[in-house]
């Protein structure tokens, strides 16, 4: 019996049922008229029960079987969809040994063959550049800001999460400003009331004064006027008069208009016309700057600055451990670099057109360092160069983006462990470190070392067996890497004064993105020259505690501080 055949039958059988309940209603209601007994009429009732829970049983057993009808259905029209497939690729096919067996059948199926080759290429182009798109900070050096759309952004944090709300906790200490002395006031104003805000009544008697103290500032106009007095020597005769100093013009600008002129170009990254029209409005009174004095501004006090600069590379070649990087910038819609050197304390900006050896030469910093120093960097191979003497160790933060990227793309398992090793060894290091221990103990580092040897050689093999896919290229060089590389990339392990990561030189350079996005490019490589070695003047001074505009004004005065009154004014 079909399904179609039981589904009808059971239909048959609800309808007899039916109308045996319709009959019963019949007779049960000529028994209650007549004279029947309660005996046969409980008889009836309860025959109408049984067939009552019969149809209700029926009723379920119909629905199934339609719906069951309804899925068979489904499939039969299913099946005959993927027929019509099949006889299409039977013709297909076909036609193909039509082509085989006819003479020319092999010429005619080359057009084919190239255009399987060619369809296979884009294909392998299209998931190339779908995970070019689908990258992100923690794929690829990009920052939070271009994360696709598709993505949820990762912003790097390093503390850990609690389940405290945000902002001040219950009983934490406010900080807040306090009221002024009496002698510190320079204004006093008295609100008061002459009527009766609510009935308007002047019969009003003061209770009680509130104090509310605000501090603010106004840019006051100065016009300075200087007079060099000449006198004659009655000894010599000669005629003389006190020195002009950095008074050359008849009229020129202040020390504080030229810091406030510097500061927005070098710390707030405006443009040479936005910085005019601010500083002309700041004052009661407007100053009227001009954009050519704006933009010979920063080559005269780079000049200024070429002995604090020489005093800055001096001091990085003797340094035990040096960070470095560049990044790219603009120079007139051509792409240049601006390269950092530095730690904690010091931080040199150099600007050149290309990122290459001569310009490493050029900046004469690397040439100079000694086996003595240890240079974080982020894979430039050119730190690699056999003319240098110094150690290398690599940023391990741009190795775990690319573990991650062939995680994702080609879901290796040695791409996997090895993130994860390196996560917890780091987790490890931070622990140790806190207690005072200085090193891993001799046991758990030759374990960690034999791990990483053994994930290196079951990468291989799983690069080896998996070969095919678009990114294999980049894998094979990045397994490449690591083998030729493991002593610098993992020598954090065996000394814990080591730095995991470049962090500190990518913090250092990421202003120049700001100013790049806030401001536009730079006019020629002698721009941005100039503006590397403002940057490298207020940027020494600010770590170490030296407040960034007022150095300025120290430049501007025409007596810019030293490195050695920096290092030894350090207020951190």
């Amino acid at each position: 019996m079909t399904l179609k055949e039981a589904f009808y039958k059971q239909k048959d059988e609800l309808r007899a049922a039916n109308c045996e309940i319709k009959r019963l209603n019949k007779a049960l209601e000529a028994s209650r008229k007549g004279v029947a007994t309660d005996e046969t009429i409980q008889k009836q009732l309860s025959h109408m029960r049984g067939l009552n829970n019969k149809i209700s049983a029926l009723n379920n057993i119909v629905e199934r079987y339609k719906h069951m009808c309804e899925m068979k259905d489904s499939e039969i029209k299913s099946l005959k969809e993927k027929n019509i497939d099949l006889e299409f690729k039977v013709i297909e096919l076909e036609q193909r040994v039509s082509f085989l067996s006819d003479e020319d059948g092999l010429e005619k199926l080359l057009p084919l063959k190239d255009a399987e080759e060619k369809i296979r290429a884009l294909s392998e182009e299209v998931a190339r550049l779908t995970a070019r798109l689908d990258a992100d900070g923690t794929t690829a050096g990009i920052p939070t800001s271009k994360t696709p759309i598709n993505k949820t952004k990762h912003i790097p944090n390093s503390r850990e999460k609690s389940s405290k709300k945000k902002g001040g906790q219950p009983g934490h200490q406010k900080h807040e400003m306090k009221h002024f002395s009496e002698d510190e006031i320079t204004e006093t104003t008295d609100h008061t009331l002459t009527e009766c805000p609510i009935c308007g009544s002047h019969n009003l008697e003061e209770m009680d004064v509130t104090v509310k103290d605000e501090y603010d500032y106004e840019v006051k106009v100065i016009k300075h006027r200087h007079r060099f007095v000449e006198y004659k020597c009655l000894d010599c005769g000669k005629i003389v008069r006190a020195p002009l100093g950095s008074l050359v013009a008849p009229n020129q600008y202040g020390k504080v208009i030229q810091a406030m002129a510097l500061s927005l170009l070098d710390l707030g990254f405006v443009s040479i016309n936005r910085a005019q029209k601010i500083l002309t409005g700041l004052s009661p009174e407007p100053i009227s700057l001009s954009e050519g004095y704006l933009s010979k501004l920063q080559k005269r006090f780079s000049k200024k600055l070429k002995p604090f600069v020489a005093a800055v590379k001096a001091r990085l070649v003797g340094l035990p451990l040096l960070y470095w990087d560049d990044t790219v910038v603009f120079v007139n819609t051509a792409r240049a670099c601006m390269r950092f050197y530095g730690d904690e304390r010091l931080a040199l900006y150099t600007a050149h057109m290309h990122k290459d050896l001569d310009s490493i030469i050029a900046d004469n910093i690397l040439p100079m360092l000694s086996e003595g120093t240890t240079v974080m960097h982020d894979h430039n191979t050119i730190n690699y160069h056999r003319g240098f003497k110094f150690k290398n160790i690599e940023c391990l933060q741009h190795l775990e983006r690319d573990l991650q990227k062939i995680l994702e793309i080609s879901y290796h398992k040695w791409a996997e462990e090895l993130l994860a090793l390196i996560r917890s060894r780091i987790h490890k290091r931070k622990e140790l470190i806190k207690k005072g221990i200085d090193h891993f103990q001799k046991e758990y580092l030759q374990d960690t070392l034999r791990t990483i040897e053994r994930i290196l050689d079951d990468g291989y093999k799983e690069y080896i067996s998996d070969l095919g896919h678009y990114y294999e290229k980049d894998e094979n060089a990045l397994l490449n890497r690591l083998e030729a590389y493991k002593q610098n990339y993992f020598a954090w392990l065996r000394d814990f004064s080591l730095p995991t990561t470049n962090n500190l030189s990518e913090r250092s350079l990421r202003f120049v993105k700001t100013k790049d996005k806030v401001s536009g490019q730079f006019q020629s490589i002698d721009y941005a020259s100039f503006f590397a070695d403002i940057r490298t003047y207020l940027e020494t001074c600010s770590r170490n505690g030296i407040n960034q505009f007022a150095a300025l004004v120290r430049l501007t005065s025409g007596h810019p501080y030293t490195l050695d009154e920096v290092l030894s004014e350090n207020l951190i």
